[in-house]
């Protein structure tokens, strides 16, 4: 007895001196750490400008590695490698006249062609156009541009080339009069028609929604500069990093380096909200700053980095996708997390020591003060919810089902100009084409043989079903090449069953041949995004299991959290899938985004999760289950709810970029997060423990005190 008597009172000291040594050690490095970081983020500024330059959005950089499509995409760039690694895609100028095409709408048509052909020269990329082609009802024409790029500018070179054919294109149609229609089409239009948006233009209004939300929220001339100037230094690492994984060869795609901005303001603002509230607290027990911001980086260190590790290992999980984005992404995701992170837990603190208590004027908190950092909003809602627990995690969970049938409503779609908003000149050049050439014409497949498989392959293609017709095309790196125009719909399911169907015709009468161009690229995806999606949810699920487990030493609460961010996902993508195509009228997703809003959605529901129980599990220890979940909920559901606020209308400005799939992720995932801040996190998930008790714990000890009635 006396040993342990002993113990115990010499617990105190050690930790006070611990406490100590770490104020002191903040208070010497308060300046160095600020002035460190300022230097950082000016020295990395142009390599994260230079970031969107290196994003790779063709359909090969999306491809499995053993893909026909991609080793038919990697030939074609073999064949064009001098002088650079060039990405070849194709424009379609397309003429039509209802009733038939005159002879003013014939030379209209071949003077087209030669002004596209003169601009071959001066606008770079640009090659010789093909032959015009008639449509079989005589009523258009068509003929084709080759567009060639370096890879990390296909987006701008194709702009370039598609807007001075345009002009030639318009000032041809013009001559003979009214009524001659004309379009521009083709991979290269649709690239060109997809990228007028920059990443700066996103940047600065995730500035602006966050410094509002911040400003509502601290209602301080200060304070709220100090969350939105690390985050912004944040943001300017994670890009800069993000431009070094893509110059080393990983691939990262638009929607890959939009995502690095609102997901590091979104989750640097969390991080800060969570170390502000708890230093708030801290400053009004004790009466130096450097001692309320030790305490507070001890208490919420632990937190902070339990959930910056959850949703990195959740990221890195999408190494196991075979999809070169998703796989990209990955690594992508991890070092923005690891930027918000660093930046609050060191950038803020200095900068919030440097002020001193000046930081929350006018409310500054004095020692000894009274006021808890604690909601009554949410005290009453935990106080509703601990009347009747069982009845309210029952009535949740059936919302949230109701809300999962959304799921029906959903339409997966892979053609790429179903991911253009409003109505471009590509989508009129494909109407156009479908009107009078076989559907397949505007994404024709590649065909590539060996030599002395070339006139079987070619036989093989010509008696395919779903196949209209098999053109000669120059030569492709000792390959013999044709194009092949399916007469299905491309990029729909007769269009993929044509495809694959072709595929197992030629393994059987010409094993070398190979096919693809876009509409394979597309199939080859969707296959990869389905064989994805079965392989990262689980894996995903199974590592913020354990990481959650380890934090909070228990088996059963982490299972309960785990099953509650999946109904979440689930009532989220339904309510997603509904507003997509009854609100906004999109005809469909790209198959591989669920799976980014998927990873999304159970990596930051894990953040909120962490956030709740960790504070829940703490005031249980003294005060029991019950008390401890309300506690929890009153003191930690405000800044849950703000940070919930900022990370939804983060990504909710995703909407403003030109591309469907980009809009589609942000605002899915945007209703995830208010969904899981406003109800899953702040309602069910307190009803659930306080129902389950101190069972949640198992098969760690049951909390010490004993809950009062």
């Amino acid at each position: 007895m006396t040993v342990r008597s002993g113990k115990k009172s010499a617990g105190p000291p050690r930790a006070a001196t611990t406490a100590g040594r770490l104020a002191r050690v903040l208070r010497r490095l308060r300046w160095p750490v600020a002035v460190l970081w300022i230097a950082g983020i000016t020295v990395l500024v142009p390599l994260a400008s230079g970031l969107a330059a290196v994003t790779n959005d063709t359909a090969s950089a999306n491809l499995p590695s053993a893909a026909q499509s991609a080793e038919v995409a990697e030939l074609q760039q073999e064949a064009q490698r001098a002088p650079g690694h060039l990405v070849s895609q194709q424009a379609i100028v397309v003429f039509a006249r209802p009733g038939g095409l005159t002879p003013g709408d014939v030379a209209a048509v071949t003077a087209a062609r030669g002004a596209a052909g003169a601009l071959a020269g001066p606008v770079r990329g640009l090659g010789s156009p093909g032959a015009v082609q008639r449509s079989a009802d005589g009523d258009a024409a068509l003929f084709t541009v080759p567009v060639s790029a370096p890879q990390d500018s296909v987006t701008s070179a194709d702009t370039r080339a598609v807007t001075a054919i345009r002009q030639v294109v318009a000032a041809a149609a013009s001559r003979p009069g009214d009524g001659l229609q004309a379009a521009v089409t083709g991979d290269a239009a649709v690239t060109a028609d997809s990228g007028s948006t920059t990443l700066s233009a996103l940047l600065l209004s995730t500035l602006i929604i966050v410094a509002v939300i911040l400003l509502l929220v601290y209602r301080s001339p200060v304070l709220w500069l100090l969350p939105l100037v690390t985050a912004t230094g944040a943001v300017e690492l994670a890009r800069a990093a993000a431009h070094g994984l893509a110059a080393a060869g990983l691939t990262v795609s638009y929607l890959s380096s939009a995502i690095v901005i609102v997901l590091v303001f979104g989750a640097a603002s969390d991080y800060a909200l969570l170390l502000v509230h708890r230093y708030r607290e801290e400053l009004r027990h004790r009466p130096a700053c450097e001692e309320a911001m030790a305490a507070a980086l001890r208490k919420t260190l632990p937190t902070l980095a339990a959930s910056a590790a959850t949703v990195t290992a959740a990221m890195l999980c999408l190494l196991a996708a075979k999809s070169g984005s998703l796989h990209g992404l990955g690594p992508i995701g991890a070092v923005a997390i690891v930027s918000a992170f660093l930046a609050e837990t060191t950038f803020l603190p200095a900068l919030l020591l440097i002020l001193g208590r000046a930081a929350f004027w006018p409310r500054v908190p004095a020692p000894g003060a009274q006021g808890a950092e604690a909601s009554r909003v949410w005290a009453g809602i935990g106080a509703w919810a601990a009347r009747h627990p069982a009845a309210v995690t029952l009535s949740t969970v059936l919302l949230l089902g109701l809300a999962c049938a959304g799921l029906a409503s959903l339409r997966v779609s892979s053609d790429p100009l179903n991911d253009l908003k409003g109505h471009p000149g590509s989508i009129a050049g494909e109407q156009l084409l479908a009107e009078h050439f076989p559907a397949g014409a505007i994404a024709p497949l590649v065909l590539l043989a060996p030599r002395s498989q070339a006139r079987t392959a070619a036989h093989v293609a010509r008696d395919a079903s779903g196949v209209a017709t098999v053109t000669p095309d120059p030569p492709v790196a000792g390959y013999v090449a044709d194009s092949v125009d399916l007469s299905v719909a491309p990029y729909s399911a007769k269009g993929f069953s044509a495809i694959a169907s072709l595929r197992r015709d030629l393994a059987r009468a010409a094993p070398g041949a190979l096919v693809g161009g876009s509409p394979a690229a597309e199939y080859d995806i969707t296959q990869a995004a389905g064989r994805d999606t079965a392989l990262v949810i689980p894996l995903a699920l199974l590592v913020i299991l354990l990481v959650i487990a380890a934090l909070l030493r228990a088996v059963l609460a982490p299972l309960v959290l785990i099953l509650t961010t999946a109904l979440s996902f689930g009532a989220s993508f339904g309510l997603a899938c509904l507003l997509w195509r009854y609100g906004f009228g999109y005809p469909g997703v790209n198959p591989q985004i669920p799976l980014y809003i998927f990873i999304f959605l159970a990596a930051l529901g894990a953040d909120y999760n962490i956030f709740l129980a960790a504070r829940v599990r703490e005031e249980s220890r003294q005060a029991g289950t019950r008390q401890g979940t309300l506690r929890g909920l009153t003191v930690t559901g405000g800044v849950i709810t703000a940070a919930g606020m900022i990370l939804a209308a983060t990504f909710a400005a995703l909407a403003q970029l030109p591309s469907v799939s980009v809009t589609e992720a942000g605002t899915a995932i945007a209703i995830g997060v208010l969904l899981d801040t406003l109800l899953v996190r702040t309602v069910l998930v307190p009803a659930a423990l306080i129902t389950i008790g101190d069972r949640i714990w198992w098969p760690g000890p049951r909390p010490a005190a004993t809950e009062s009635a």
